[in-house]
C-alpha cells in the first residue's frame, strides 16, 4: 500500500512582535522616565504632521516607541489626540510579517478586512482590529550598536498582554500562523488564559476586567533582559520602589505598575523562557 505524505504546514505569515506605539503626552518627561529605568532611546526623525518620538530599539528589530502629536493635522495624530485625551498609554501593536505579500494574501483567504499601505498592513476597524497592523520591522540606516545597548540589559520585545473580548484577535492570529492554547501565565497575578504563540513571541490574551482604560486592549508588554539582579540593582539605585522578583517556569522577573511607565504593564524577564 502506498505511504501519502502529509502536506507540509503552511509557514506562518506572523512570526513575532514589531514595536508598542507608547502615546505620551510629555515626550520629554517619559523619555527621561525610561532611561531611569535602564533604557537606552533613539531619536526619532522630525514628521511633516507634528508627531515626536524615541525609541527604545532592540537587536533584533523589535522595539518600544515613546510617540506625541502634539496637535491633531492628519488622520493619525488625530487619533493620538484622542488616545491622550485619556491618558498616556499604549495606543497599537504591531506585529511582524517578514513578507507582506505573504501576510495580505493570508488575510485575503480568511476574509478578514485590511488595507496595504507601502511596507505596512493596517487591519479594519469594523471587527475592532484597528489598533493592530503588520510591520516589517524598523531598521534604519541610522541605527549604531549603541542603540541597542540597555543599562537594565534589555534585548527584546517578547510578549504584549492583550485584554477585552478578544475573538477577532485570536481568529486573526490563528489565520496569521499563531498557536493558541490555555497557559498558565503571570500578569503579574497567576492566571490561566489564552495564549496566542508564535516563533518569536506571544500575544496573551485577558479577559476585559484587567483593562486599565476601558476600551484600550494593549495592557502590557514583556522584555527580555540578560540578568533582573541588574534590573533591580539599577531600579534602587534610580530611587524607584522596591520590587519583588518572581519565578516561574518562565524565568525570573519583575514587572513594573503602569505608573511607572506611562500606561502599561512592564514585565522584565530574565532570559531561559518566552
Amino acid at each position: 500500500m502506498a505511504i501519502v505524505a502529509a502536506p507540509p504546514a503552511a509557514r506562518p505569515a506572523v512570526t513575532g512582535l514589531d514595536h508598542v506605539p507608547i502615546a505620551v503626552a510629555d515626550l520629554e518627561g517619559a523619555s527621561a522616565r525610561y532611561r531611569a529605568l535602564g533604557f537606552t532611546l533613539k531619536p526619532g526623525r522630525a514628521h511633516d504632521n507634528g508627531i515626536r518620538n524615541q525609541h527604545a530599539k532592540f537587536a533584533d528589530g523589535t522595539e518600544l516607541e515613546l510617540i506625541t502629536a502634539p496637535e491633531a493635522r492628519d488622520a493619525l495624530t488625530t487619533a493620538y489626540r484622542r488616545h491622550l485625551a485619556r491618558g498616556n498609554g499604549p495606543a497599537f501593536l504591531a506585529l511582524f510579517a517578514p513578507s507582506m505579500d505573504a501576510a495580505a494574501g493570508r488575510l485575503e483567504e480568511s476574509r478578514i478586512p485590511h488595507m496595504r499601505r507601502g511596507p505596512i498592513v493596517s487591519l479594519d476597524d469594523r471587527d475592532g482590529l484597528g489598533y493592530l497592523f503588520l510591520g516589517p520591522r524598523n531598521a534604519s540606516p541610522t541605527d549604531r550598536p549603541e542603540h541597542f545597548v540597555h543599562a537594565n540589559g534589555a534585548t527584546s520585545l517578547i510578549a504584549v498582554w492583550l485584554a477585552g473580548e478578544l475573538r477577532a484577535e485570536e481568529r486573526l492570529l490563528e489565520t496569521l500562523g499563531a498557536r493558541v492554547s490555555t497557559a498558565e501565565v503571570y500578569v503579574p497575578q497567576r492566571a490561566s488564559v489564552r495564549v496566542a504563540a508564535l516563533d518569536e513571541g506571544d500575544v496573551v490574551l485577558l479577559p476585559a476586567d484587567r483593562q486599565l482604560v476601558a476600551g484600550r486592549k494593549i495592557v502590557g508588554a514583556t522584555v527580555r533582559v540578560r540578568s533582573v539582579a541588574t534590573v533591580t540593582d539599577l531600579l534602587s539605585r534610580s530611587g524607584f520602589p522596591p520590587v519583588e522578583t518572581v519565578t516561574t517556569s518562565r524565568g525570573a522577573s519583575v514587572f513594573l505598575p503602569p505608573a511607572q511607565t506611562h500606561g502599561l504593564w512592564l514585565e522584565l524577564r530574565e532570559p531561559g523562557s518566552r
